[in-house]
């Protein structure tokens, strides 16, 4: 039996409270052969000499060829280091071999890119305690009896009192620890406002002598 429009609303709803993140943005670029190449900077002529230490480059070699790079590096290039990989990163060896083939020179591709941490304020523990609060709400929506409608909105009710206490008290301590970062950077201030008060009138005493 296919579902109601009620309830598809209702599972729509609870799925966007318990998500509570900005849909990501997608972005459309393109790279080069030339970026690509770019981008590793020096590790091109880097991999060339072996008296260098070239396990000191598979941290630098890993995030410099992402898949757009792979797709439109120069076949040479990418041989070279395919034999690279093979004697230093297995891992990124065969990454590499699912692209040997491919010679273009420029690659379309999309990005998406998180708008959670840039849209909201909080991202952590709170924003996860009221997604579970909230989401609780969806029984309401489904036409309860009154008293278990009654004893959800009390339970929830109780949550959110406790959450808000939480949250006071998370709050106060935060307050707390800025006033005394405050008052030890003050205090320091005055330290030194002091000591070069005093040099200064040891040093006009001297000049008097």
């Amino acid at each position: 039996m296919a579902p109601s429009l009620r309830d598809q609303q209702d599972n729509e709803s609870v799925s966007s409270v318990n998500r509570f993140d900005p849909e990501p943005t997608v972005v459309q670029k393109t790279i080069t052969r030339q970026e690509a190449i770019d981008q590793a900077g020096d590790l091109i002529h880097k991999i060339r000499y072996l008296d260098f230490q070239q396990v000191a480059l598979r941290s630098r070699i890993a995030a410099w060829i992402s898949e757009p790079v792979l797709r439109v590096l120069p076949p040479r290039l990418k041989a070279n280091l395919h034999v690279w990989c093979w004697l230093h990163d297995r891992k990124l060896f065969y990454k590499l071999s699912k692209f040997l083939d491919e010679d273009l020179s420029e690659w379309d591709y999309t990005v998406e890119i998180s708008n959670r941490q840039r849209d909201m304020a909080c991202c952590d523990l709170d924003t996860d305690i009221l997604r579970f609060y909230v989401a609780n709400l969806k029984p309401l929506r489904k036409g309860l009896p009154e008293q278990q409608r009654r004893e959800l909105v009390n339970k929830l009710r109780n949550g959110l009192a406790l959450f808000a206490d939480y949250h006071d008290e998370k709050i106060r301590t935060i307050e707390t620890a800025t006033q005394a970062l405050l008052q030890q950077e003050q205090n320091s201030i005055n330290a030194e406002r002091n000591a070069f008060l005093a040099a200064s009138e040891l040093q006009s005493q001297a000049m008097l002598d």
